[in-house]
């Protein structure tokens, strides 16, 4: 994988409060993540400080609450139908849980990957309605499945849906469907995967019942949000804080057999790495290959001895699911070997005797290795058909190509980054075109080298020269890491920059089977390894080289005597990279705020900006508008590089925000959508507008809109009122790649920000 290296430079919203309470790692982290206050800085560190959203906000959920309670009090048969994938493991198995002790009449019923697939599906539901079934609840799976919901409805058997996939036009008619995409884009509960929709479930049944303790099954939910990569950020983030804990110290039997399996070696609390790596492959192998219903039996079993069982039956498929992935992902490169990448940009390829249960793995991996979205299908000569798994990049929807060529499908579906399929093998080699050239045309050119966006940078040049020890500080980092726990998709484990590391001839070295190459930190307080692995053959060629960048990540050590160790991601020749340092003199900065018509001013040299198009690079940049907001500062400046800034600028004419969020709102009303049109008809900021566009109702529109204006005029009247120099220390600093880590925190003057919007030279807030 070739590599795009973007190094982060410190939002302007850096804030020096939270520097002094978490550290300078933490605080620069927080404020990539966009936390910028108290407020958002404790909810997201602190789950005590975070407010749950009430189970209700979910659409229809009163309405199943309602009727499974009748379901109660009537003795009505219920049947959970759950999912084969870890997410719908866990969902069945904490229904099951919740309402059993309760009195509620339940069974459950998982379809098999191999010739059933996601969702309903018409034998099993026939079987299910046969044995009595009076409601069905859905869980992880229900949406897309109109037709079979139908046909049980009609039957007299209510259908409760929970799901969070992708929702149909129209929805199915099932009695509820409860699904977190029915809510606005920026819902706490937004995010919820099919185990958080069916927590809720129980919760708001605990709660109409009176019955407390529901929290117990966040151990199940921690396990199905990371299990499922769902975004780690609002409500779901506040589950996985208060899961963990519990998952650590589970009740369950065979749970605490798998993690007792797993964890043996570990000295440190358990993570959502942990279960990203460790629990979630173990609990998904089964339904990869055999009948998850093993799995709900693992996780709700009494007896310690058929635990145990269970847990070496787990850990064995595991073991013949990882043989059979590498079998694809080999016989699958060699394919991919023949084609032109830089022309095709997407993989689409289909194998006989490829395993159904592994080939989305071979596909991520794949897609990982060469930059490119793949959907690898397992051809089923038997049957007739080809059964399809694939993973994109990011920017590039699954999910939309395959509704393009729906036409060619038996089914398909599921999520942008992540999708399966269903072909007739008739219509294989159709499809395999169709889709390819659906999604090569969703790559942008510059994909093909993935991004890596670095958000810590040390510079160990920078750090010898000033006598500091650079174990001590990448100790220092590592613990500043573990306040922004749990990382994963939504907020991702940071990515650090480790500039010019000086190698030697013992220093890279090989492993003992060469496949490895490992990194030694030296410092005052001894070393750390760093491990880069699959990259043995590079040997000769990193040790031959005067510096190196390094990209890696720091991660918990089970067995290091120190507390983590480096998984180096990528190595670069450094060509002495440094950390750039401004001086006083590196801006200058002109001060005419005073003139009355700051366009007609003789600055040949200078590019203009009046608040719409960024200009070209310029020695010099005269400003007649003042950007909306900092970023928008920052972006400009670091675009144009003046080495001089003329200030010549206005604020923006408030008084026709009226007249503008009028008109808004009636384009809004009428349909529009789109951020740039709306933009063009108002005047106000596409930026602002992008954010709006996930909004579904009108009411939302305009508080969104007014925390903007007012963060934006907070802005202006601070560069209405600040020195020259206050603005040119401000400027300085977001010109910088990066500012020097080593001094953020000893930064004065009233160009520093905090978590307030500005404060002006007199120490009063603007």
């Amino acid at each position: 994988m070739n590599y795009r290296w973007e190094l982060l430079p410190t939002p302007p919203q850096f804030s020096l409060e939270l520097s002094r309470e978490y550290g300078k790692y933490a605080a620069k982290l927080l404020a990539l993540r966009g936390l910028h206050t108290w407020e958002q800085v404790q909810a997201f560190l602190d789950p005590d400080h975070y407010i749950p959203t009430p189970a209700g906000s979910l659409p229809d959920l009163e309405r199943a609450v309602k009727r499974l309670l009748r379901a109660l009090e009537l003795g009505e048969k219920i049947w959970i139908w759950g999912d084969f994938d870890c997410d719908g493991v866990t969902s069945t198995t904490l229904l099951l849980s919740a309402l059993r002790p309760l009195g509620f009449q339940v069974q459950f019923t998982l379809p098999l990957r191999s010739g059933e697939g996601h969702g309903l599906n018409r034998p099993r539901l026939e079987q299910v309605l046969a044995q009595g079934c009076q409601v069905l609840v859905t869980v992880d799976c229900g949406v897309g499945n109109a037709a079979e919901i139908a046909i049980a409805q009609a039957q007299g058997v209510d259908v409760i849906v929970t799901d969070h996939h992708t929702l149909p036009d129209p929805l199915p008619a099932a009695h509820a469907v409860v699904n977190p995409l029915r809510l606005p884009a920026e819902h706490p509960l937004r995010f919820l995967p099919g185990v958080g929709v069916a927590y809720k479930l129980a919760e708001a049944l605990y709660a109409a019942l009176g019955i407390p303790d529901v929290e117990q099954h966040l151990d199940l939910v921690a396990v199905g949000i990371v299990a499922d990569v769902a975004v780690l950020q609002r409500e779901c983030r506040y589950l996985v804080q208060r899961g963990l804990p519990i998952l650590a110290n589970t009740q369950r039997l065979g749970l605490r057999a798998l993690l007792e399996q797993e964890m043996s070696r570990a000295k440190r609390e358990l993570s959502a790495q942990d279960i990203g790596f460790r629990l979630a492959p173990k609990l998904n192998a089964i339904g990869r290959l055999e009948d998850a219903s093993l799995a709900v039996e693992l996780l709700t079993t009494t007896d310690g001895v058929r635990a145990q069982e269970l847990v070496q039956l787990f850990m064995a498929t595991n073991e013949e699911r990882k043989h059979l992935t590498q079998q694809v992902v080999q016989e699958a490169s060699q394919q991919v070997d023949s084609l032109d990448l830089t022309q095709e940009r997407a993989i689409v390829l289909a194998g006989s005797g490829w395993s159904q249960g592994v080939v989305g793995i071979a596909a991520g991996r794949l897609a990982e290795q060469y930059g490119c979205p793949t959907v690898l299908i397992a051809k089923d000569e038997a049957v007739g058909r080809g059964y399809g798994s694939g993973r994109s990049i990011p920017g590039v929807s699954l999910v939309e190509a395959i509704e393009a060529v729906r036409p060619l499908l038996l089914g398909g579906g599921g999520h942008p980054m992540a999708a399966g399929i269903q072909v007739e093998l008739s219509c294989l080699p159709t499809l395999q075109l169709a889709l390819r050239r659906e999604l090569a045309a969703r790559v942008s050119p510059d994909q093909h080298t993935r991004a890596l966006s670095l958000e810590i940078v040390i510079d160990l040049a920078l750090l010898e020269s000033q006598g500091r020890d650079p174990v001590a500080e990448l100790d220092d980092l590592y613990q500043q890491l573990q306040l922004l726990q749990p990382f994963g998709h939504g907020n991702p484990l940071p990515t650090v920059a480790l500039m010019n590391f000086r190698p030697s001839r013992s220093n890279p070295k090989a492993s003992k089977n060469g496949q490895h190459l490992s990194f030694q930190l030296t410092g005052a307080q001894g070393s750390r390894t760093l491990w880069f692995w699959r990259e043995g053959e590079q040997l000769a060629t990193l040790a031959q080289l005067r510096a190196l960048d390094l990209a890696l990540h720091l991660e918990a050590s089970d067995w290091d005597p120190h507390p983590w160790q480096g998984k180096v991601l990528a190595v670069r020749p450094s060509s002495d990279w440094h950390i750039p340092v401004s001086t006083s003199k590196s801006l200058q900065v002109e001060d005419r705020r005073q003139s009355s018509s700051p366009e007609l001013l003789p600055v040949s040299a200078a590019s203009r900006y009046d608040g719409r198009m960024i200009p070209p690079p310029s020695p010099e940049l005269l400003l007649t508008r003042w950007p909306w907001l900092p970023a928008d500062l920052a972006q400009l400046l670091q675009q144009v590089q003046p080495q001089k800034l003329i200030l010549a600028a206005t604020g923006h004419r408030w008084e026709q925000l009226p007249t503008q969020v009028t008109r808004l709102m009636q384009l809004w009303q009428s349909g529009q959508r789109d951020p740039q049109h709306l933009s063009e008809a108002t005047g106000l900021p596409t930026e602002w507008l992008v954010d709006l566009s996930g909004s579904d109702l009108s009411r939302e529109i305009v508080p969104l809109l007014m925390a903007c204006i007012q963060e934006s005029q907070a802005f202006h009247r601070w560069l209405d009122e600040a020195s020259p120099t206050a603005i040119r220390q401000l400027c300085q600093r977001l010109l910088r790649p990066d500012p020097p880590l080593a001094t953020i925190g000893s930064e004065q003057g009233s160009g520093s920000l905090s978590q307030q919007p500005f404060t002006g030279e007199n120490g009063q807030k603007t």
